[in-house]
């Protein structure tokens, strides 16, 4: 620091009392970054021991998993072939892990093969793994269960073991990274802070005087901060100059949101409290209807414009201005011959009981999302609704229904379409099941709903129905028409039937679920029956 001698102060009478030395920047600095890396550093060290061993436990469980589906083949052999040799083999080969107390082969209710001891209760951390074990030559069938008690006490050991190793060269590590912090910061950062600090408070304001730049730390943090504290008197012009610029600046923004304001392809507008608008950008015009903002004479209400009759706008109002934050609502116009028009709608609360909104045209995304809901109403196959599409539909049909007028839900399932997929393969079978969608669809009205809920299985909602009798006739129509063979091209040709049954209803308030169960009861009947048939489920006319 430049300064006369005569106006320095005396170093002996500037510097700290003794007292004060260990309260400084320095001591304060180093003393907090000791105890905080070590409370940390231990925190993390206990977690790291807690995961490390949970992961541990984790990972020799599933070894035990894989070493169950590793002899799973052999086992299931054994199961199959009832070989308790081979079964006390695989038990011993298995029990020869260290992390397994017990193994138990069971086929058919009892023990095939059994190996080691049970563990005692207080050492069951772990649950017992069960796999069952399938016939090797038909998957589906399920032959026998293989059951392994893990050896908790050990596996326990063993992750112990791991995290107390974990644990040390985490300790290690930890205290090298604390020493070494602490010499860092001591060093480079405080004692350099410190020295700035002395400087300053001996610093004699409006004498020129310089602070001199810390040695060694030119271009650094530091280095800059002596700089600026020696460049501040001298920003004061610079700051007034700054101030001119941005009183340009600002009056440029204005300019440019005034353009963007006029051209955004986005509605722009404000709003007061009542719900009128106070101004609003020439795309709400157009879209709207609006005259623009200089030639309205009159003002417009927000809600009369989006024909909001259920208030929903006003309720959008209250909660965008109560809770000071955005809200958004989406508002259908009735458009062209395209659709109607569907905009999204963001109020953002401003000062003065004034929000400010943001309007966008959201119809193609409104149509993407319904065409989406379509087909995933809609099985992939055979075109038809899906059990997800139905079940929409079925309750909405309930409720259309007419007085005085009923409804038949059929539940039809196919007789011998397992023997087309065995024999003739599954492309076959697909044929056959868009041959039958087809078939159905010929035979009921155009109004009425046909879906496939299942496999092999379908469902038939007829509507508006003066009598039971329509749905008997209907019924038997589907029996005959579907016990006729279905040609599937090359010369082949597919013969199969249809049990059907049918729940009638002249009660718009009956449950679609209850009506189901009544029709696939029917159906039931009717396999039970001899199949190729129709049944009505009790209750009907």
């Amino acid at each position: 620091m430049t300064t006369d001698s005569a106006s320095r102060p005396n170093p002996a009478d500037t510097a700290p009392p003794p007292a004060r030395r260990l309260s400084g920047v320095v001591w304060r600095t180093t003393l907090l970054i000791l105890f905080f890396a070590t409370l940390v550093g231990v925190l993390v060290a206990l977690a790291s021991t807690v995961m490390v061993t949970r992961e541990e436990r984790k990972r020799l469980q599933q070894n035990l998993v894989e070493l169950m589906q590793t002899v799973e083949r052999t086992a299931s052999i054994a199961a199959f072939a009832r070989d308790e040799q081979l079964a006390a083999e695989v038990a011993r080969g298995l029990l020869r892990n260290s992390s397994v107390a017990r193994v138990v082969i069971a086929e058919g209710g009892r023990e095939l093969a059994a190996a080691g001891d049970a563990p005692a209760e207080a050492d069951t951390k772990l649950p017992v793994l069960a796999r069952a074990l399938h016939s090797p030559f038909a998957p589906d069938e399920t032959v026998g269960e293989l059951r392994v008690w893990p050896a908790s006490a050990r596996m326990d050991r063993d992750a112990g073991a791991y995290s107390r190793y974990i644990m040390i060269i985490l300790g290690v590590q930890l205290i090298t990274v604390i020493l070494s912090v602490a010499w860092v910061v001591l060093n480079v950062v405080t004692r350099p802070v410190k020295k700035l600090s002395d400087e300053l408070h001996q610093l004699k304001l409006g004498s020129g005087e310089r602070i001199m730049l810390p040695a060694g730390h030119r271009g650094d943090e530091i280095g800059r901060l002596a700089e600026d504290i020696n460049g501040l008197i001298g920003h004061m012009g610079d700051l007034l100059a700054a101030e001119r610029d941005m009183r340009a600046q600002r009056e440029e923004s204005e300019l440019k949101y005034r353009l963007l304001f006029e051209s955004a392809q986005t509605g722009i507008f404000t709003l007061d409290g009542d719900g009128f608008l106070r101004d609003w950008n020439p795309w709400l015009s157009r879209t709207l209807g609006l005259p623009t903002h200089g030639e309205a004479t009159r003002p417009y209400a927000l809600g009369e414009v989006l024909g909001d009759d259920s208030s929903r706008l006003d309720a959008l109002m209250v909660r965008a201005l109560s809770d000071q934050r955005a809200a958004t609502a989406d508002f259908e116009l009735p458009g062209t011959g395209t659709g109607p028009l569907w905009l999204h709608l963001v109020l953002n609360p401003m000062q003065g009981n004034l929000m400010q909104g943001i309007v966008n045209d959201v119809s193609e995304q409104k149509r993407a999302e319904a065409n989406a809901l379509a087909m995933a109403e809609r099985d992939q196959l055979t075109g038809l609704l899906n059990r997800r599409g139905i079940e929409h539909r079925l309750g909405d049909a309930l409720a259309a229904m007419p007085a005085g007028g009923g409804l038949a839900l059929m539940v039809v399932d196919l007789d011998g379409f397992k023997q087309v997929n065995d024999n003739m393969g599954h492309e076959a079978g697909d044929r056959v099941l868009e041959a039958v969608a087809r078939q159905l669809e010929s035979v009921v009205r155009r109004t009425d709903l046909v879906a496939r809920i299942g496999g092999d299985e379908f469902l038939v909602v007829l509507g508006s129905l003066e009598s039971a009798d329509t749905a008997r006739f209907i019924a038997s129509k589907i029996v005959g028409t579907l016990a006729r063979p279905i040609r599937l091209g090359n010369g082949q040709s597919a013969s199969i039937g249809a049990s059907v049954g049918v729940a009638y209803t002249s009660t718009p308030s009956d449950a679609p679920d209850t009506l189901m169960r009544r029709a696939d009861d029917a159906m039931y009947d009717a396999k039970r029956a001899g199949k190729s048939q129709f049944r009505f489920a009790p209750g009907a006319a």
